[in-house]
């Protein structure tokens, strides 16, 4: 299966278990200065919104990124980025918590990618992991592997890595809905 068909078995039981439990889509922190596309009614007293994913139809000129980067990007991460715009993609995996990126609506690809290429050439190495989530308790980010799209954690001080899983199709595929 895809990223896109996982991601949307991912976004379909989110949806379902907001509406089966409190009858209402998710919440996230309302931001202001967010294109409101992915609301659903206004803030509350809290400054939460309730919020529901949108399939991405204009999709981001990878050619563009890849060139002043300076390297292809895999299949895996342009598909992720292009497929939905949505403001949370987290949960349980193996009992850990798991947070993955979001794709805003008006969120600038171009300046992400070139912000981690930029940090890794700062800090010495090859920029080849592509982060795109963290995981606690450990607080380690979660980097996928640009050349073969195999996804590892990576220790922030000791800089280590450690295969999570061999895909991300598969990694978002084993994550469990966070009861709240």
């Amino acid at each position: 299966m895809s990223i896109k068909g996982i991601m949307t078995d991912y976004f379909e039981r989110l949806l379902d278990y907001w509406n089966e439990n409190y009858n209402t889509f998710p919440k996230a922190p309302w931001d202001e200065e967010m294109h409101p596309l992915l609301y659903v009614g206004e803030p509350d007293e809290e400054e939460y919104v309730f919020w529901k994913p949108v399939e991405k139809k204009a999709v981001e000129n990878f050619s563009m990124i890849e060139a002043e980067i300076k390297m292809p990007l895999h299949h895996s991460i342009k598909e992720y980025f292009n497929s939905y715009l949505f403001l949370s993609l987290e949960g349980l995996y193996h009992s850990k918590y798991i947070c993955l990126e979001p794709v805003e609506p008006g969120k600038d690809v171009r300046s992400y990618f070139k912000h981690l290429a930029h940090y890794d050439e700062s800090q010495g190495k090859e920029f080849r992991y592509i982060q795109i989530g963290f995981i606690s308790p450990d607080e380690m980010a979660i980097n996928i592997d640009n050349k073969t799209g195999k996804v590892y954690t990576e220790d922030y001080e000791t800089n280590e890595l450690t295969l999570l899983e061999h895909s991300l199709e598969e990694l978002i595929r084993k994550i469990k809905l966070k009861k709240s």
